[in-house]
């Protein structure tokens, strides 16, 4: 009971000191930078909801936590709106985000500790100690506690999910963050779609910042819709089971929109894959569903897209993909063996992009690719713990697969699905879809450790059930 109390006060007083800071950096806010909002009205928003997260958080720290869950994937445009300089809303998200964790972790006796030593602890230290010989400080800094929030979220998910219920409620949580991103797809539509580069043609990005993001989270929540419409759970009430399909199809048809190759291909490995393991007669549909394709002038163009434009002659226009590979290439001709191991720190590579980029006609270019920058920036060593990371992601799941087939089966092909969207796309920065990705699969492993260390309690018999409840 003492440490109980102690525990509370504790977290009390750290509560009161976040506060405190939170009041004075907003008051030093709008006293320095009051002058400049203007008629920026994101940025007016932005100090009565930064005031109004802050009490939720004093108040009740999960319910925040849910709230942000629900409509993070609604928020990239508000969120950038309300940016001055490097700084806006999203930030004081990802620092809550951050904060969050740390109490969990500390707060009460969970496995968290453990997991989060076994998978993202050595690729965080590395990618702190690259901050140090970044180029741009200031930026890597940010990149890092972004990073360090995709750790936190993993960390909560852990710790918040205790059985069934609670992860049939959180997950529930996830589905239902697609509902407005799915209504504002058709406000896209209507509006003409996104316009970064005309040659694309026709493409929606919903309430995110591209379209390849909108594509990862439509795949990300397919897959997992599809997980709990073949599974009997409890958790899943029978009319969102019953509604799951129309669903389902209606989020592949925006995702076809989203002209993102990489998530078409990753939502087909899915499926593929499931009918190949559990279901052969979805390989006819699969077939029926590549031939339907074929027949959309708009998705065969973007198929074909990618059997021209692949030599660099002078003002050729290269495809995506070959875009790609050449700075790739220009990026492993520039680095000096002596960075192999450690690289060049944290955002090295867009920064310096202008010196060794062919085409960079004198602008930033992202690497593209999470495994080329993380061994332009990191090195070998940042590359191979983050590699380590996911590896080690499975070894945790699998031993669950025999009570769990489907759940552990959609969790491994999340992460398969990241490492082939990675190869090929600046996933790093796609911070709302991360969130999301590894929310879900910290929640994932906390239900199955749950239900283990239930079992395993049970088995011990009532003196030790009765011990255990003690402590």
């Amino acid at each position: 009971m003492v440490n109980s109390t102690s525990s509370t006060s504790k977290t009390t007083l750290i509560l009161i000191v976040i506060g405190l800071i939170v009041a004075a950096f907003v008051g030093v806010f709008v006293a320095a930078f009051g002058s400049v909002i203007g008629e920026r009205y994101g940025l007016l928003l932005a100090l009565p909801a930064t005031m109004i997260i802050g009490f939720l958080f004093l108040f009740n720290r999960y319910a925040l936590l849910l709230l942000i869950m629900l409509s993070r994937a609604s928020l990239d445009v508000i969120l950038e709106s309300t940016r001055l300089g490097s700084f806006g809303l999203g930030a004081v998200l990802n620092a809550l985000i951050i904060i969050i964790a740390l109490i969990a972790i500390f707060e009460r006796p969970n496995p968290v500790q453990k997991v989060i030593r076994q998978t993202w602890l050595i690729f965080l230290i590395i990618a702190c100690a690259s901050i140090f010989i970044s180029p741009v400080k200031f930026i890597a800094v940010k990149s890092f506690l972004a990073l360090l929030s995709y750790a936190s979220i993993f960390a909560v998910a852990i710790v918040v999910i205790k059985n069934e219920e609670d992860y049939g409620r959180w997950m529930k949580v996830i589905l239902f963050s697609s509902i407005l991103p799915v209504i504002y797809a058709f406000v896209d539509i209507a509006k003409g779609g996104y316009h970064a580069q005309a040659s694309e043609g026709f493409r929606i990005s919903s309430t995110f910042s591209h379209p390849n993001v909108f594509a990862f989270y439509l795949v990300l929540i397919i897959s997992l819709g599809f997980y709990f419409y073949k599974t009997k759970a409890e958790y899943i009430p029978v009319f969102i089971r019953r509604v799951l399909p129309v669903y389902i199809l209606l989020l592949i048809a925006l995702l076809v929109l989203t002209k993102t190759r990489s998530a078409w291909a990753s939502c087909f490995a899915f499926f593929a894959l499931y009918a190949i393991l559990y279901e052969r007669k979805y390989l006819v549909y699969i077939l029926l569903s590549l031939v339907i394709a074929l027949m959309i002038p708009e998705i065969r163009d973007r198929l074909l897209d990618l059997g021209q434009g692949n030599e660099v002659i002078n003002y050729s226009k290269l495809n995506s993909y070959a875009w790609r590979k050449l700075i790739w290439q220009d990026g492993f001709n520039f680095m000096n063996p002596v960075h192999y191991f450690s690289g060049y720190g944290l955002d090295a590579f867009m920064e310096k992009s202008p010196d060794f980029f062919t085409m960079a006609g004198g602008r930033k270019h992202g690497a593209h690719s999470v495994f080329v920058q993380l061994f332009f920036e990191t090195g070998a060593l940042g590359l191979a713990a983050y590699v380590w990371l996911h590896v080690k992601m499975v070894m945790l799941l699998i031993p669950f697969y025999k009570k769990n087939k489907l759940m552990i089966f959609t969790m491994i092909m999340f992460l398969l699905e990241f490492a082939f969207e990675a190869y090929a796309d600046n996933m790093l920065a796609y911070l709302s879809y991360t969130w999301y990705l590894w929310f879900v699969l910290g929640a994932t492993y906390a239900v199955n450790y749950s239900v283990q260390q239930n079992k395993d309690v049970a088995e011990e018999g009532p003196v030790d059930s009765k011990r255990l409840t003690t402590v």
